[in-house]
């Protein structure tokens, strides 16, 4: 089985190599699709573990949402889902987790944590102290450097932009 990003920004996106990466676009983009595609290069490796934020555990498990998508993609690969915990295990021992940050204390429900991955769906929508303390938590003894992913519906007012600014050709 074959899963990769569609040809244009999701698949530019997929290939990037940098610690941190943005996926900016609009509603139906496959921004979503391209973050649950992401960790799947590391298939193979047992100790590989990530976690997919979004805001709240309500947006995780919206209809049509992270989750509902998440079953497209790691079901025919042969993972196991958690309800209950919003995991996935795959057949080589790799976990995917899907987690909230409601408020900001939430972050220290990650302290001492190790985040092989760390992914942002709608980064826009997290403060930037969830997301500086999170990006402290990303660190990988699974073989792979700690990378971080995060979409977004661009947001001129957010701290993104602002965070991104000098990245962007005028």
């Amino acid at each position: 089985m074959i899963i990769e990003g569609q040809p244009g920004p999701q698949q530019k996106f997929l290939s990037s190599e940098a610690t941190i990466t943005f996926f900016g676009g609009a509603a139906g983009a496959g921004k979503t699709g391209a973050l649950l595609i992401e960790p799947l290069r590391h298939f193979f490796n047992p100790n590989f573990n990530g976690t997919i934020f979004r805001r709240t555990t309500k947006m995780i498990r919206a209809q049509g949402g992270l989750w509902d998508t998440s079953k497209e993609f790691y079901y025919p690969l042969g993972a196991v889902p958690r309800e209950t915990t919003l995991d996935w295990k795959f057949p080589s021992g790799m976990r995917i987790q899907f987690a909230h940050l409601e408020y900001d204390k939430n972050v220290y429900d990650y302290q001492g944590s190790q985040l092989g991955f760390c992914g942002f769906d709608e980064v826009c929508q997290f403060s930037m102290v969830q997301f500086f303390y999170l990006l402290s938590r990303v660190r990988s003894t699974s073989g792979v450097p700690g990378y971080v992913r995060a979409t977004c519906n661009p947001d001129s007012k957010s701290w993104v932009r602002t965070f991104l600014d000098w990245w962007i050709h005028p």
